[in-house]
């Protein structure tokens, strides 16, 4: 959808018509899956390499992941700032955002890397405290290379974002795709064609990355049709008003995003207490999470650029129809996939060989997971993104937090020291937190301050 040209539907009173929608969100989940896919093909080829390979990447990558939701907050920032332009139909203050976005995620994911190449081994140790010396040699050699793919994560995070904004969502998800199969290419290269380890793995990662950011700024760059143009990138200028639009958003997003990260390593600790079997039954239904969430994600990325587009064109009311009828949209596919999860639970968990106590772990944790993601998990995490989309950035960081360490992890660690309830205190902790987030959401969504803030 041209944002420029409105579709005819536009003309008779629809900025988005039912079929927009559906070619915007498909793309989008697919590409959520992709994103997904490509960390859990990471870890199935490392497996072979050993324990301490395995261990070592897994301590890089929450790491890694901490510092790419930075990145992703600020690129939040900048696309809302560009889909709010689109909204009001000003593609040159779009274009101008557009830049800014680049040259600001440039600026910090390569401060990210230099401060990780030059420090990796004391970061290691500040994080983790002791780490066995084999584990530690792993994880060195994986965080050299996976932190040099920090820029090209930027990059392509910010150009099929911008091409998001515009209503393409099937670039990114192409270039996805094919990052994944250069991934595959590139492991059993490196890994098992040159013996090169677990730095194989991180050098193919960083291939492939690398691949995506050319591919998606130079379509990006080629692209004369759309709303958002970014040629004379390279004459680099600094706009203090836009950036600071921009860093208005990023910085609630990054310091909800790390309080997030921060929470979940607390969880991480608490689960190994468990024992063996908790902790295998616990990670097996953080795989169910990570499949369940999926569409959701889809759909709350469609929210914020459909919502912000509303917002720019000072139209709350659009904002409101539009946000209900995504909602929607995500109580649909979350109910098709996580009931059919609840289904084939007992099936689908005989191929990872399990302990029966680990399986029933499994069952009780996913089933919790798999029946409130159909019932709350929509108003908890898809609305947010419509305040975000207007620029309610820091109530949803303040409610975010608040409700992670007080209800997440104060009551995960309540049911499990107290009453010992055991691995599922994490699983009705996590459920007690998102009717915490709804309740919120849901009341300032209904109320009127976040169609009062003004962005541009």
């Amino acid at each position: 959808m041209d944002i420029l040209s409105p579709s005819k539907t536009a003309e008779i009173g629809e900025r988005w018509s039912n079929r927009e929608l559906l070619r915007l969100i498909g793309p989008l989940i697919i590409d959520q899956f992709l994103t997904v896919m490509l960390g859990v093909i990471d870890t199935l080829m490392v497996v072979v390499l050993g324990e301490a390979a395995v261990s070592g990447v897994y301590l890089v990558d929450t790491i890694n992941v901490l510092l790419i939701n930075i990145i992703f907050s600020v690129t939040t920032g900048g696309v809302v700032i560009c889909n709010q332009y689109l909204g009001r139909r000003d593609g040159d203050s779009a274009s101008k955002a557009a830049k800014q976005l680049i040259y600001g995620i440039m600026i910090l994911s390569v401060l990210f890397m230099i401060i990780t190449r030059l420090f990796p081994r004391p970061l290691l140790l500040l994080v983790y405290g002791q780490i066995e010396p084999e584990v530690l040699v792993n994880a060195e050699q994986y965080f050299f290379w996976s932190s040099m793919s920090y820029p090209f994560i930027a990059l392509f995070t910010a150009g099929a974002a911008l091409f998001r904004s515009m209503g393409n969502s099937r670039i990114g998800m192409w270039i996805s795709l094919l990052v994944n199969i250069l991934n595959v290419a590139g492991n059993a290269l490196f890994m098992f064609g040159l013996h090169w380890g677990v730095s194989g793995a991180a050098f193919s990662t960083l291939i492939s990355r690398m691949v995506a950011a050319v591919v998606v700024m130079a379509l990006l760059y080629r692209f004369r049709s759309g709303a958002i143009q970014i040629r004379g990138i390279l004459r680099v200028k600094i706009l203090p008003d836009i950036m600071g639009k921009i860093m208005r958003i990023a910085l609630p997003n990054g310091m909800e995003g790390i309080m997030f990260q921060m929470g979940k390593l607390f969880s991480i600790r608490l689960v190994s207490t468990f024992g063996a079997a908790g902790i295998a039954g616990n990670a097996i239904a953080g795989i169910m999470l990570s499949i369940g969430c999926l569409p959701g994600m889809g759909v709350a990325s469609a929210i914020l650029i459909v919502v912000g587009q509303c917002m720019g064109a000072g139209d709350p009311r659009d904002a409101r129809k539009y946000t209900r009828k995504l909602l929607g949209a995500n109580y649909v596919v979350m109910g098709v996939l996580n009931g059919l999860m609840l289904i084939l639970m007992p099936i689908s968990l005989r191929f990872y060989g399990l302990s029966e106590e680990g399986t029933r772990i499994a069952i009780q944790c996913g089933s919790i997971f798999c029946t409130f993601a159909i019932l709350i998990w929509g108003p908890a995490y898809c609305l947010p993104y419509a305040l975000r989309a207007a620029g309610d950035n820091t109530f949803t960081m303040v409610v975010s937090g608040a409700s992670m360490w007080i209800f997440r992890i104060g009551a995960a660690y309540t049911l499990a020291l107290k009453f010992g309830m055991g691995v599922a205190s994490i699983w009705v902790a996590m459920v007690i937190d998102w009717v915490v987030r709804m309740i919120f959401f849901v009341t300032r969504w209904r109320g009127s301050k976040w169609e009062k803030i003004k962005l541009i």
